[in-house]
């Protein structure tokens, strides 16, 4: 209709969430449960591409409806929704692969599918101003540390702010530090992860990315932890199949397996 915003999260018709991003999901219809647990906490850390900011000269999402249904109001249809995407390999939640800062880096078609379903752990840092210090980290981790190969995903004040669900972007946002880049990086850890659209400051040379990128550690950015509890999950972040994209856009999703009853 006129006036509407094409990457507006509407819908000629409809369209409607069962929750908003960073909420807990109802688990009662869920059939991922293992022997002997209860019913297990899950966590969708997404943030809708439709409410998510653009990186300053990235471009934005936008939807475009091409057809509608025969009885829609606005017009014509054809009998079937039918609708067009445009938007950044960077958009909203999403995965970065080395090849986005290192000539020569791994692309995503580099890995598999099993790279992106990992344990997690969701480190409490709110307390954090300007950049995540390496002794947030170490404190945050039992034994100062996680395991090689599992995600450090990184809960700041961005979250309380929900500055990944706001369209407009701001630059004055809760990054990584080098230093504690540098520890996940020693420490093997298979992805990285943060709740604002970098973990580098903004207008920086990208020197996070690079420590990270440069290990073959994962990074990825503009998840919502604003209700996700500090703790250890399973993490299942797939990106679409792009080929060999740089970046691309991911459905993320905490797993928490609760304790028999």
């Amino acid at each position: 209709g006129e006036g509407k915003d094409p990457g507006a999260c509407q819908d000629p018709v409809r369209i409607s969430s069962d929750q908003s991003a960073g909420q807990k999901v109802s688990n009662a219809m869920s059939p991922f449960k293992l022997p002997s647990c209860s019913a297990p906490d899950f966590y969708d850390i997404s943030v809708p591409l439709c409410s998510a900011p653009s990186w300053p000269g990235d471009r934005p999402f936008s939807l475009e409806w091409q057809s509608g249904h025969l009885d829609e109001k606005d017009g014509p249809g054809n009998g079937c929704l039918l609708s067009a995407l445009s938007l950044s390999s960077h958009a909203a939640t999403h995965l970065d692969f080395p090849c986005h800062v290192l000539s020569g880096g791994r692309r995503q078609d580099d890995y598999s599918v099993q790279r992106f379903i990992l344990p997690a752990w969701v480190v409490d840092a709110r307390g954090e101003e300007g950049a995540v210090s390496a002794s947030a980290l170490r404190e945050g981790l039992p034994g100062g540390r996680a395991p090689p190969g599992e995600a450090i995903l990184f809960k700041t004040a961005n979250s309380a702010m929900r500055l990944t669900s706001r369209t407009s972007f701001t630059a004055d946002y809760v990054s990584l530090s080098q230093e504690a880049a540098r520890i996940c990086a020693a420490a093997k850890a298979g992805l990285v992860g943060i709740d604002c659209l970098s973990v580098d400051g903004y207008e920086s040379a990208l020197p996070v990315h690079r420590i990270l990128l440069n290990s073959d550690v994962l990074i990825l950015e503009g998840i919502d932890l604003s209700a996700v509890p500090a703790g250890r999950y399973t993490l299942i972040c797939l990106p679409l199949s792009l080929g060999g994209a740089e970046a691309s856009p991911v459905r993320a999703v905490l797993v928490r397996q609760l304790p028999p009853r």
